[in-house]
């Protein structure tokens, strides 16, 4: 995957996750904000990474820029390791042959730099890709050397397939001398010897000269090498090699080592080729350890070792994905990890509404009338929830209940059946209190001479200000009373007191906007004293004109006089024509 590719897809997961964040789950504004400071940090800081990476990658490429093929190459890619100098001239980076493109590389340190390289110039190549590790045993000359280099390729190539996200095949091709000791040819019309080779599913090697069919080990031999002596000859030495191999080179490939995954080869190939030997080389301490017999220096008579073409149709190949296909992957990985997150945040919610207004169902049908008060404030959060989703139902679901699993437009009807079941009952009627009638209590000796009951020519200022603290309002009747004390006939001072009321009441419906009607006058005589006739400061005292106000309904709406008589228990009112 490219890195441009990769920095959309980061892109696009940073939003992703954001949307999760703000829109689906509810972590609390602090942290929703830390986190995603953090999230755009960490994409940030990964963007720059890719970065510096792809500058790198572009460095890559163009230092292999001739090595590598074609992005519509349909052919095998070798990336050759190990000894791999005897089959490349010294400026040579790559072969190609009719069957493949062979690629070399030099190091352990440069094969991740070119399988990166090739995977961000040409991924399709990934699936014709393969790790040929080349052995030229009379070239090792120190087993520790062999050792170290082996775990050097083996780091590499488990950095590789890391790299690709699949494992490459890897195979082992061996060139060895055949000695002159055996007096066995095994040129075929001039040409190179046959391959031997052998796959991981194979119990026996298969002999193979290229532009032929293969065959078996044991049906080959005795049809090209006829003499007996040499057959057991070549045998021996195929057996020893195998040996070499068994106790010397596969452990490498197999032992545990922290770092170095193990590489178990998938197919080997063996080519009995002239190669220049070092002195005291590892195969030539073997073969005087198992025969005490000293071992020819050999000379390479070829400039190129051949490569093992034969063996690449019969490689196979992990199962890889296209550049789209791998694109296409992740996003619907990333899309699908979001989706759960989602979902997950979405139960959440709904499950807390659920709660939540269960919770209120279930308050509000507990509690009782009485008192009144807790279940009016149950009612109320039932309408405020119902509310609420009655919104949501209009101005559409909130994104963090929304994935199909929104449960309101069920609980909403059974929310309005609920509250129309029920209503409050009405208050109860007001208790009006009504306050004592105001009263204005005149002294008659003020209003009136001695047993007169027309007012005085200074009475004026008495009166106004009584008038002033008297204010007609609708619904109070202004009640005019006058009293005597008790001297004198009882029925005289009856009529007399009336008659002083009637002046009072007369005067103020000429002086002032007061309607008739709102007037009713009583005459009590020497009734109610409010202190002792006995005295003359009491008889003083009961001697009074009295102005109150009282409530009546029909107060002010009359239109006849009325005289109270001292005998009602009610107050009526007497009226007339101003």
């Amino acid at each position: 995957m490219q890195n441009p590719t990769k920095q959309c897809l980061t892109l696009f997961a940073t939003g992703l996750f954001l949307w999760l964040l703000w829109g689906f789950w509810s972590l609390g504004q602090t942290v929703t904000i830390f986190v995603s400071a953090l999230v755009l940090a960490l994409t940030g800081g990964m963007l720059f990474w890719q970065y510096k990476q792809r500058r790198q990658m572009l460095s890559t490429e163009h230092d292999y820029a001739g090595a590598l093929p074609a992005d519509n190459y349909s052919g095998p890619v070798i990336l050759v390791c190990g000894q791999s100098d005897a089959l490349f001239l010294s400026d040579q980076l790559h072969r190609e042959t009719r069957q493949g493109w062979y690629i070399r590389v030099s190091a352990p340190t440069e094969l991740v730099k070119l399988v990166t390289a090739l995977m961000e110039h040409a991924p399709s190549l990934s699936g014709q890709t393969s790790l040929l590790y080349i052995v030229l045993p009379e070239q090792l000359t120190q087993q520790e050397t062999l050792t170290q280099a082996l775990l050097n390729w083996r780091r590499a190539i488990g950095e590789s397939n890391q790299k690709i996200g699949s494992k490459l095949p890897f195979w082992v091709t061996v060139y060895l001398t055949m000695p002159r000791q055996t007096g066995t040819d095994l040129h075929v019309d001039g040409e190179h010897t046959p391959w031997m080779t052998l796959l991981s599913h194979q119990n026996e090697f298969q002999v193979e000269q290229e532009g032929s069919m293969s065959a078996p080990y044991s049906v080959w031999l005795p049809a090209h090498i006829g003499h007996s002596e040499q057959s057991l000859q070549f045998s021996l030495w195929l057996d020893t090699l195998q040996s070499w191999l068994n106790q010397v080179l596969v452990p490498q490939f197999t032992v545990s080592q922290a770092g170095a995954p193990k590489q178990t080869p998938s197919a080997w190939a063996i080519q009995w080729i002239d190669i220049t030997s070092q002195p005291n080389n590892l195969w030539q301490q073997f073969i005087q350890e198992k025969t005490m017999l000293p071992l020819y220096s050999s000379i390479q008579t070829t400039d190129l070792l051949p490569l093992p073409d034969v063996m690449l149709r019969r490689l196979r190949h992990d199962i890889s994905l296209s550049r789209t296909e791998k694109t296409l992957g992740a996003i619907g990985i990333i899309f699908g990890v979001f989706l759960v997150g989602a979902l997950i945040g979405s139960y959440y919610h709904n499950q807390q509404l659920i709660r939540h207004i269960g919770e209120d169902v279930a308050r509000f049908s507990q509690l009782s009338d009485t008192p009144l008060a807790p279940k009016q404030t149950a009612y109320l959060q039932l309408q405020d929830d119902a509310t609420e989703l009655a919104r949501w139902e209009r101005e559409g679901i909130p994104t963090s209940h929304s994935l199909a699993l929104y449960q309101g437009n069920r609980i909403l009807p059974y929310l309005h059946t609920l509250l129309g079941g029920w209503a409050p009952p009405p208050p109860p009627a007001p208790i009006i209190v009504q306050s004592a009638p105001e009263i204005v209590t005149l002294d008659s000796l003020s209003l009136f001479d001695v047993g007169q009951y027309t007012l005085k020519t200074d009475a004026t200022k008495v009166l106004v200000d009584a008038l002033l603290n008297i204010k007609a309002k609708p619904g109070w009747l202004i009640v005019v009373s006058g009293y005597t004390d008790n001297t004198g006939n009882p029925a005289l001072n009856q009529t007399l007191s009336l008659k002083r009321a009637e002046s009072v009441r007369d005067w103020m419906i000429e002086t002032s906007d007061i309607s008739p009607a709102c007037f009713a006058v009583r005459g009590d005589g020497q009734n109610n004293p409010v202190a002792d006739n006995q005295t003359a400061e009491g008889r003083a005292k009961n001697r009074r004109v009295e102005i109150r106000l009282i409530p009546q309904a029909d107060a002010c709406q009359g239109a006849d006089n009325q005289t109270v008589s001292p005998m009602d228990d009610d107050t009526h009112s007497t009226q007339k024509e101003k």
